[in-house]
């Protein structure tokens, strides 16, 4: 079993907005950042599409300030996942074993969204307010449940 908790995520402005120079400033919160809204903004009907982030909740923060979203203020989703395997090995004589062996993973078939491939940072689009139409939608998420078989001759 594995379980952690979502990364954190800083909203930023995609630009300048402070004009010190330095680089991507922060966004403004003007409403409630969780919720619903990413999906259906962006127009995507296929799944899976995760409503993460309230794409109305953030703006450009006005010019010569730095916004007001704290660092790393919101977390994407946790991760959770059961992996299980069963072995058993038989000797056929002091030479030959054979192992037989069975795996699994996300035996529970649970549903774990993924966070942007990764890439959350100055140059994603996911976190940027104005760069993308989807802003705040998570479209990909970790492989169902899967198992195999194996056969292992040990000499």
């Amino acid at each position: 079993m594995s379980a952690r908790t979502g990364r954190p995520l800083t909203i930023v402005s995609g630009t300048n907005r402070s004009g010190t120079g330095i680089g991507q400033d922060r966004a403004k919160s003007v409403g409630i950042a969780l919720g619903h809204g990413a999906c259906t903004a962006a127009g995507i009907t296929t799944r899976p599409c995760k409503d993460w982030l309230n794409p109305l909740a953030f703006t450009q923060a006005d010019l010569g300030t730095f916004g007001n979203v704290g660092k790393g203020s919101i977390r994407f989703p946790g991760f959770y996942g059961w992996d299980v395997s069963l072995s058993k090995t038989f000797s056929i004589n002091e030479r030959w074993k054979v192992q037989l062996r069975g795996e699994f993973f996300n035996v529970f078939n649970r549903v774990n969204f993924l966070d942007d491939d990764g890439t959350v940072g100055p140059n994603s689009n996911f976190a940027k307010v104005s760069s993308t139409s989807s802003f705040g939608a998570i479209t990909t998420a970790t492989d169902p449940r899967i198992g195999q078989l194996a056969l292992k001759i040990i000499f």
